[in-house]
């Protein structure tokens, strides 16, 4: 099937009649081959069919470098106390068109949204802290707001919910686009989630059991049973979701359900509802489901609801988990902290390790995962009431106690993220006077800047990594499984340290043809290959540029959507121009600006194709 877009070029309001087919992604291995849409009135027989299926292509054994270790050297970067007393999870990402060009997008340096105790949303430039915006009215102990591009206009949302019911605000100025209002006490204290549930490039905003349409702010559906929490009183829930079974559309995920988009019962287990988070813990593709409730109860549930296994790990409270591989040994493991105790727990159940904390304002934060030096060995980010602690996944032993911090805490966590563009990670987190003087937003960075490269979006508590598209477009994606390639969540890429085997991305050439020219079609598909000697993650973007005089404009990005082994490549994308519009020469770019990471790999020049041949 052929994707047609109408884009606007140039400064003009209007759409010229330019019309662009991507309509092969890198999941695809349709070779129906390069073609008008439907309503173009032509067809592309004389064209033939490229094979847009991945196939091999030949490895370079020399790309290897040094291995590039970074330095243990935290340091505060800056703090803001504008957002006052806050206990929310910091979320990241680009609300604003930084550098005049008319987009949101990669060039832009990332932001930061933080809700505080008493219902104010408060937008800061994660450069400097600088206030953008503030909202009110959301009333005490608010939810982790979200932000994400609602309708898939390029423009990101902020949703914030909290004992009013749900405001949807416009992401670069705080103004309120919609309002949907509903009484009860699950919205204090959880988090809203953002996803595009059905694939229609439309997303839905998701907390608890409630599933509201994100272009109208209508309740599109509202499941029977849990809602995604692990607090007794029922407060506290959360927006999760996920292809668990695989077919393609997401789930909403609660503790003891699994509900549809629409909010019908797929499966109810009887259980107790909880917390939950979603990885792969056994040999089939389907997702399997981590469940925390209250009184410190830590269970397993398998992709139909059946309980694995189940244990009680933290004492009487117990917060929202984080999975991922903490150790290492290529298996999952699950984070959790409690009143008086953060607890890492090995696939099967047996506890790896522990250690003391100090939570018993509320008992249920969470916790976020990260290398950052790149040395192969996790590091778990956790704050309670009195200090931001950085733990050692493997063994638990501390590596930053920072006491500059205070918290009642609620469910909140620091978040992890490259917050101010300068291509390595810093970890943000929130702060409001209860032992100590604290508040606001604080940021901590590497003093030597030798932290390893992190994504520029952490957009809501249930983060997954491949939750959106990528750091420069928040549209929420249902296109890749964190667990094929990740296998984690509230966790970043653990596969970010540089050095050693790397891999090395370039574009190639499936087809040019110039037949359907004189009937208005120029017809380009191309691939990419990875020649390195290691994997590289999804996410890597491939933009395509028309030549105009001395400069390059761009026309479309997209974005592989699966990781591409060494020597592999990705399956094919097409392109369907007008070549008016395309009169000097056309260039692929691989690995361009705004991928999931910008990619180390060895070999930086030949990330080009330049294309000659077009329409006479």
């Amino acid at each position: 099937m052929r994707l047609i877009f109408c884009l606007c070029l140039g400064v003009t309001a209007g759409c010229s009649d330019y019309s662009l087919s991507s309509g092969k992604d890198a999941n695809t291995t349709d070779d129906t081959g390069p073609g008008p849409s439907s309503d173009a009135g032509t067809t592309a027989e004389d064209c033939g069919s490229p094979d847009l299926s991945a196939g091999a292509v030949a490895i370079d054994e020399t790309c290897k470098a040094p291995v590039e270790v970074g330095s243990w050297t935290p340091v505060i970067e800056w703090r803001s106390t504008a957002p006052g007393s806050a206990y929310t999870t910091p979320v990241v990402g680009q609300l604003t068109d930084d550098n005049g060009d008319g987009i949101i997008d990669g060039s832009d340096t990332p932001d930061i949204v933080v809700a505080n105790t008493s219902g104010t949303v408060t937008a800061l430039s994660g450069g400097d802290g600088a206030v953008l915006w503030t909202f009110s009215g959301m009333g005490s102990e608010p939810s982790t707001v979200a932000i994400g591009d609602l309708t898939g206009d390029g423009r990101p949302e902020v949703v914030t919910s909290g004992s009013p019911g749900f405001v949807a605000l416009s992401g670069d100025t705080g103004t309120e686009i919609w309002r949907y209002t509903v009484s009860g006490y699950a919205q204090v204290c959880g988090g809203v989630g953002i996803y595009d549930l059905d694939g229609d490039g439309i997303a839905e905003v998701v907390q608890g059991n409630l599933i509201i349409d994100g272009r109208t702010g209508r309740l599109r559906g509202a499941g029977a049973h849990g809602k995604g929490t692990g607090h007794s009183s029922g407060a506290a829930a959360f927006g999760v979701a996920a292809d668990i079974n695989q077919d393609g559309a997401l789930e909403v995920v609660v503790g003891n359900a699994l509900y549809d988009a629409d909010g019908n019962t797929i499966w109810y287990n009887g259980e107790t509802d909880g917390f939950v988070a979603v990885a792969n813990f056994d040999d089939d593709p389907y997702g399997e489901i981590v469940v925390t409730t209250y009184p410190g109860m830590v269970r397993l549930q398998d992709d139909d609801g059946t309980v694995l296994w189940s244990g009680y790990y933290t004492g009487s409270t117990v917060g929202p988990p984080t999975v991922a591989d903490f150790d290492g040994d290529g298996k999952p493991e699950i984070g959790v902290a409690g009143n008086g105790v953060y607890v890492v727990i090995e696939d099967n159940g047996v506890t790896k390790w522990s250690r003391p904390i100090s939570d018993y304002s509320s008992g249920f934060t969470g916790s976020a995962v990260f290398d950052f030096e790149g040395d192969g060995k996790a590091e778990v980010v956790f704050a309670d009431e009195n200090d931001v602690w950085v733990f050692d996944g493997s063994t638990g032993d501390v590596k930053m106690q920072e006491t500059s911090h205070s918290s009642a805490t609620c469910s909140e966590y620091p978040a992890i993220a490259d917050v101010d563009g300068d291509g390595h990670a810093e970890i943000i987190y929130s702060s409001s006077e209860y032992s100590g003087p604290e508040e606001g937003v604080t940021v901590i960075g590497d003093r030597e800047n030798s932290w390893m490269p992190a994504a520029e979006t952490w957009n809501q508590h249930a983060y997954s990594i491949t939750n959106v598209a990528n750091s420069a477009d928040l549209m929420p994606t249902s296109t890749e499984t964190n667990w094929l390639t990740y296998n984690s969540f509230r966790s970043g890429d653990l596969a970010a340290a540089t050095g050693g085997a790397l891999g090395d991305v370039v574009p190639l050439e499936l087809d040019v043809c110039t037949t359907d020219c004189d009937s208005g079609h120029l017809y380009v598909s191309a691939q990419v290959g990875n020649t390195g000697l290691s994997q590289v993650p999804a996410g890597i973007a491939t933009s395509l540029y028309s030549k105009h005089g001395a400069s390059w404009e761009l026309l479309d990005t997209v974005w592989t959507d699966s990781a591409i082994a060494s020597g592999r490549t990705s399956a094919g994308f097409e392109w369907d121009l007008d070549p008016a519009d395309v009169p000097e020469g056309l260039k692929i770019v691989v690995d361009d600006e705004g991928g999931v990471q910008h990619l180390t790999e060895c070999n930086e020049d030949n990330n080009e194709w330049v294309i000659s041949t077009i329409c006479p």
